[in-house]
């Protein structure tokens, strides 16, 4: 008998087998914990599944940026290389026109734009072409981690402020939950499906995203700043 929650668990796997290699052992040794935990009890709630996602999103969340900012000038080139040879010719073209444009590529990636012009089996090849430059690449990255300990070490600490910046947004777009019955559950869902993106197998929340939910919450309640 299956898992009632193995897609959920099987993106947890692909996920931790995908961590950035300057995630802590701590960290990783947690991840594998609760997965094997989870995998063993056929019990385990879905709620259990994405709140264990979470917390290894979190502890994962400043490493993974981190290491990215470090990383990315350097081996940038590259990156970008690996990728496009990993393409079909008709989805290369497309996304050369838009890095031609001077966007980079995670901020393609994140935006509508992605899915406006890849459909998905296009948007499934550059998401996969840019796991295989990223294991290609894994090494030589290291190495520019290892030459820049210090910096590294005080971009985990800025992340870990600004991670802990989103959660208190957060946590304050959640109070006013409790201003007016009529909107509370609307605003709980959009709290659930920002805090969705703390799992380590979903899109980060962004803090803008929720400063402007907290502008629009709070004018539709009728509550100055």
């Amino acid at each position: 008998m299956s898992h009632p929650h193995q897609f959920l668990l099987k993106q947890f796997k692909y996920a931790m087998e995908h961590f950035v290699p300057t995630v802590p052992e701590s960290v990783q040794e947690e991840a594998k914990g609760l997965y094997d935990r989870l995998l063993a009890n056929e019990l385990a709630t879905e709620e259990e599944v994405l709140a264990a996602l979470a917390k290894v999103g979190k502890g994962e969340y400043p490493h993974r940026h981190a290491f990215w900012d470090l990383t990315k000038k350097a081996g940038e080139v590259k990156r970008i290389e690996i990728i496009l040879d990993h393409l079909d010719v008709s989805v290369r073209s497309k996304l050369e026109e838009l890095l031609e444009t001077g966007a980079n590529l995670e901020e393609i990636v994140r935006s509508s734009l992605f899915e406006e012009r890849f459909n998905p089996e296009e948007r499934y090849q550059i998401q996969d072409g840019i796991l295989d430059a990223d294991e290609h690449m894994k090494d030589d990255m290291v190495d520019i981690i290892k030459e820049h300990q210090a910096e590294y070490e005080k971009l985990v600490s800025q992340y870990e402020v600004y991670m802990d910046e989103i959660q208190k947004q957060i946590d304050i777009l959640r109070s006013l939950a409790n201003k007016d019955p009529k909107w509370r559950d609307e605003i709980l869902d959009k709290v659930r499906t920002l805090e969705a993106g703390w799992s380590v197998t979903e899109r980060d929340p962004e803090l803008e995203i929720v400063k402007k939910e907290i502008e629009y919450w709070r004018g539709t309640l009728g509550e100055e700043e």
